[in-house]
């Protein structure tokens, strides 16, 4: 369906896509939030007698900027026994073994690896919801329990997007107590918002520059205003069709901008959209891998083999 991939919108195609009626999630999360323990800021501090520069916040494993020199390799999914990818194959804690496993391979002396968890936090659904946006949110609460692991292992989390008939800026402002966390990234997934006349899953959505600008401006000022290290803006995208006008994209100077070939099938047909993708050479690139849908699986010898490198290898 487009761009030599070997895709579908079946029932399996992505772990972003809920069956109807399958997922029930609360559309408003709790008012109430478990605030993270925040990570310090660079503001002095300045008291009658003394001034106090309280330590920058840090990437984590330390240092201000994700790229160049860094790779973060994930998983990708949410709560929901593995239907919905296989990050919620196991509970948060219960999963990072596995991840860990899976990144050894991609481990170089001269890149150091950061482990994430990519967590569907708006769910696109096949009926309406509550709001009518035919998308569903996590609660703060779910939210907080991945971050909670993620820290306790000095990881990255990365809150995923798909919007439904909903609007990627309103979802992401949602979201602000989390992303004005150093180790707190932002993931939006064009195939999943649709207009007000369809549904998600019987068509691929698209968005576009315009509104990927909306979103960047508005969480580049968000990391200005907190202080905060490089933040990761990670793009979902498998057709050319996904993001209008994408040459209008504008990088940020505090974000790191990536866009993720994310469409499951062969491996040939893996390769030609990602490298339909490297034509732009604005931004680095992601590639996905799907341990259920691609066929084969590549290992991560043949995925590092890819020109350019990918910064983020995530596995669904």
């Amino acid at each position: 369906m487009g761009l030599a991939l070997h895709l579908t919108l079946a029932a399996g195609r992505s772990a972003g896509h809920a069956k109807p009626g399958t997922l029930k999630l609360p559309h408003n999360p709790p008012s109430g939030i478990h605030t993270p323990i925040p990570t310090p800021t660079t503001v002095p501090v300045t008291t009658t007698s003394t001034t106090t520069t309280i330590p920058t916040p840090t990437e984590p494993g330390g240092g201000y900027t994700l790229y160049p020199g860094r790779r973060i390799v994930a998983f990708y999914g949410a709560p929901g026994g593995g239907g919905l990818g296989v990050l919620g194959q196991n509970s948060p804690e219960a999963m990072w073994p596995k991840l860990i496993a899976q990144i050894a391979p991609y481990q170089q002396p001269t890149t150091p690896v950061i482990p994430a968890y990519e967590l569907i936090t708006f769910i696109a659904q096949g009926s309406p919801q509550p709001n009518g946006t035919y998308s569903a949110r996590l609660t703060n609460q779910t939210i907080q329990q991945y971050l909670d692991v993620i820290r306790k292992h000095h990881g990255l989390l990365i809150l995923d997007i798909q919007p439904g008939r909903g609007n990627f800026l309103a979802d992401a402002q949602t979201l602000t107590p989390f992303l004005s966390q150093p180790d707190v990234a932002l993931a939006l997934d064009p195939e999943w918002q649709v207009s007000s006349t369809q549904v998600p899953g019987q068509v691929i959505g698209s968005t576009t520059a315009d509104q990927i600008n909306q979103v960047s401006n508005w969480l580049e000022q968000l990391t200005i205003s907190n202080h905060l290290p490089q933040k990761l803006l990670l793009i979902h995208q498998f057709k050319a069709s996904m993001i209008q006008n994408k040459t209008e994209v504008v990088p940020q100077t505090d974000l790191a901008i990536v866009f993720n070939m994310d469409g499951f099938g062969s491996w040939k047909a893996k390769t030609s959209s990602y490298k339909l993708l490297a034509q732009d050479p604005n931004f680095p690139l992601g590639f996905k891998l799907f341990y259920r849908q691609d066929s084969p699986l590549e290992d991560p010898a043949a995925v590092m083999a890819l020109q350019p490198q990918p910064v983020i290898v995530e596995y669904e």
